[in-house]
């Protein structure tokens, strides 16, 4: 359509010819009707080409979708950063600021105790569980022996979130952990769920995995 009406305006100019003897003014009209074409024709060609590649990019819709996170509880553990440590007052005799970034206090000590104790497999299983998790530092203090039965009294069945606590937790030694809510902080035992650490740190609490969810503490949690 817009090439014949531009054909149309053309011929109408070349009408014009005929009765004003100015050419020059027919012709440069003539160019701006070629030139419009033009202009419009690109710009035409321009949205076609930006509406195919809208096109061509946009996501097929969910069929099905999961929400799986590809990660079992002991994966999971496995990636989880460690709480970030800083110096401390210790940090005076080094010459350090005691805010002064030290280390990250992670995970993998537990989480190699739980393999050594065979229940990797079980907190890699289909669940829900809900895992407390020992930092490196609480196993680094911990004295005692690290039986299976001590490993399971950090493993509740079902998903528990850390809102949700507010009663004492069976767990998978037979043992409950003891609830308590004082200073504004949610206890089991003697470990607080959702710690935080001088300089601002914290502990990670209601980490999602597949299977189930992760609560990091700074103590090992020993049964009766």
């Amino acid at each position: 359509h817009v090439s014949s009406f531009c054909a149309y305006v053309l011929d109408a100019c070349c009408l014009l010819d005929a009765n004003y003897s100015n050419n020059e003014i027919c012709t440069q009209y003539s160019l701006r009707i070629v030139y419009s074409h033009a202009t419009m024709s690109l710009r035409i060609a321009t949205l076609l080409a930006l509406a195919a590649s809208a096109t061509a990019f946009t996501a097929p819709a969910a069929n099905g979708a999961s929400s799986a996170l590809a990660a079992n509880i002991m994966d999971t553990a496995a990636a989880l950063e460690g709480v970030a440590v800083v110096w401390g007052a210790d940090g005076i005799a080094v010459g350090k600021e005691e805010s002064d970034f030290k280390e990250f206090n992670g995970f993998g000590k537990f989480l190699a105790a739980a393999n050594a104790a065979g229940l990797g497999a079980e907190l890699a299983g289909p669940g829900p569980y809900t895992l407390f998790l020992p930092a490196d530092y609480a196993m680094n203090a911990y004295t005692g022996a690290l039986t299976p039965e001590v490993i399971k009294y950090h493993i509740a069945a079902g998903k528990i979130t850390s809102g949700s606590i507010g009663a004492d937790i069976p767990t998978l030694n037979g043992q409950a952990l003891k609830y308590e809510r004082k200073f504004r902080k949610t206890f089991l035992n003697d470990a607080i769920v959702g710690q935080q650490e001088f300089g601002g740190a914290g502990y990670p609490t209601d980490v999602e995995a597949d299977n189930g969810i992760i609560h990091a503490i700074s103590v090992v949690l020993e049964p009766n």
